[in-house]
This record gives C-alpha cells, structure tokens and sequence, in this order.
C-alpha cells in the first residue's frame, strides 16, 4: 500500500490490518524455491497497485458480519486473479510499462508471461481450495468465466464501429465489474447476512467496477503516459472501441463521420489516428460526458449502501467510490 495514493490510504485505515494480512498471505503463498518463477514473482511484485478488491472485500465482511483470517486469504485469491488478468492483459496489449515499471512480457516475451499468469491463476484457485467452502469456489470460479467471456467479447469487437454503448457496457462489466461484484459478494462468507443484503453489496461493486473501466478507457486516450505509469493508446491501436469514441462517432454527422471511421479502420497510421481522435473527443466535450456515466454509476453504487446502518465502514466504501472517478493514474 505503500505505493498508493494517500487519499487510498487514508481509507483504508480502518482495514489496514486485513490489509496487511492480505500482503502477508500473498508473499507466503507465491514464494518458490524455483529461481526464474522467483525473478517473476518479485518484477509483479512492482505492479503492487491500489489492492482495491481485497478492500471491497474486507468492508464487505465488516458490513455484513466480522471480517476473519478467511476473508483475508480470499482477499489474497481476488488479488492474485486480478494480478493474472494483468499479466495477460500485456500480453494482448503488447504494452512494456505498467505502473512505472518494464512489463513482464517486454523483459521475458509473451511464453514466460502467458504462463506465469496462469501459474497465478492455479494459485489462485489452490488457496481457495485450502479454504473449503465450495460457495466461494463456485462464485470465483463463474467470475474468472465472466471474465475470460469479456475478453473474448471484446477481442470479437475490435473495429466494429457499430458497437452500441449497451453491448460495450456489458463487455466491461465481466472483464471488470464482475471481479469487484464478486469480491464484495465474497464478504458474506461465514457471515450470516441476508441475500438482499448481498446482492446489494454484489451491485455496489459492479457499479464502481463498471465506473472505474469507464474511467480507465478515457486515461486510455486522453491521460498522461508519464503521470500513469503504463503504456497508454493500445485500445485505439487495437481497435478496441470504447465509450469515448464510441461516444464521439454517435455525435458525428455522418459527413463528418466518414473519414474517422475510415481512420479508425487504417491500422498504418496509428499516431494519426491517435491526434485526431483526442483533438475531436477534446473539440466536442467528450470526456466530460463519459466521467459523468461513470458519476452515475458511482450515484447508483452509494444508493446500494443506504439499506445499511451508518458506520465507518459504509462512509469509507461511499469514499471508495468517489476515488474511482476522481483517480488519474
């Protein structure tokens, strides 16, 4: 944590033991005697980031019961799915920085990388083994399909520039609201807490997940490669559409429209198309009209937090929320 941004810190206070529990279990359960899976296991080490679902999911078990040495391996198990997610996610990217530091496929190649994060994922599901709760297993195991559903999804939309905002939300919440759905889901484990109340932490966090990915793709474009610390302009490189350009080619007229769709679709002019896309998303007032569907979403997340007593815990994971659109790295 010592990585994130202080406002992050400050509200995680109340959960910075389950924190560092999270840490503790993550060190002990990837550590190998292998040397080449230990050089890979300490450069991912350096993508530490904002641990925000061990987080959802620690508030979650308080609000819903008592957070326990359970919640925080599972905690560890979200975390190291994200983190394989990542390392794939280069990959597919072909990016060589995230977070200030090399990615693993820019220092080892797309081999070493692809299979490291499926060694993340098999300890993923070993330490969610040890635990022997089969519900858990279950929802973890249908979130990962969700996700690997969202990124076929997304791969067999690359330059379809007829791609509605419905289809695109959908995309980003299984690559992305459904891992922080399920890790506020996940605090109901040995709490007995009624399914309403479940669910409603469950859209709580589909609703700041979907609102953080919408955020994402417009740092995507329009943020600051240094300030970010990744590399940033793959999903127009890609020809992944999302919500800004999807956004921009709604508010075109079709006159106007035509020679961006004919950009867009040119993939020998990549920078080009870059200049073009973030001087028109910047003429036309674009962004501005995506953070506030993400502000939205974010208005919906706290309105699933108002069923439940007043606490600390509450008032962080409403504070939780106005982080994800406020962020710029």
């Amino acid at each position: 944590m010592s990585q994130a941004p202080a406002a992050l810190r400050s509200i995680y206070e109340p959960i910075q033991d389950g924190i560092r529990g999270v840490e503790e279990v993550l060190r002990a359960e990837l550590a190998h005697e292998n040397p080449f899976v230990t050089a890979l296991l300490e450069h991912s080490t350096r993508f530490a980031g904002k641990r925000v679902r061990p987080g959802l999911l620690l508030y979650a078990a308080h609000i819903l019961g008592e957070a326990r040495d359970v919640h925080v391996r599972l905690g560890a198990v979200v975390e190291m799915l994200h983190t394989a997610t990542l390392v794939h996610d280069d990959v597919l990217d072909e990016a060589s920085l995230r977070r200030q530091v090399k990615t693993l496929n820019d220092v080892w190649g797309n081999e070493a990388s692809i299979l490291f994060g499926d060694y993340l994922f098999a300890k993923a599901y070993t330490l969610a083994a040890k635990l022997h709760h089969r519900d858990a297993n279950m929802i973890l195991a249908k979130t990962v399909e969700e996700m690997c559903v969202g990124e076929l999804w997304q791969i067999s939309t690359k330059f379809n520039l007829d791609l509605t905002e419905e289809q695109y939300l959908k995309v980003i919440y299984c690559k992305t609201g459904s891992l922080f759905a399920t890790s506020c889901r996940l605090g109901s484990v040995d709490n007995p807490a009624e399914p309403a109340r479940v669910d409603a932490l469950a859209r709580y966090g589909s609703c700041i997940g979907t609102a953080f990915q919408i955020v994402d793709d417009c740092l995507d474009i329009t943020g600051d490669e240094g300030e970010m610390g990744k590399s940033l302009g793959t999903d127009l490189e890609k020809g992944k559409l999302t919500l800004p350009v999807l956004k921009l080619l709604r508010d075109l007229s079709p006159r106007d429209r035509k020679p961006l769709e004919t950009l867009l679709l040119d993939k020998a002019r990549p920078d080009e198309r870059r200049d073009t896309v973030v001087r028109l998303i910047q003429e036309r007032e674009v962004l501005p009209w995506c953070l506030r569907r993400a502000s939205d979403y974010v208005d919906e997340a706290k309105a699933c937090l108002r069923g439940f007593r007043d606490s600390v815990y509450t008032e962080n994971l409403s504070l939780l929320a106005d982080f994800v659109v406020d962020r710029r790295t």
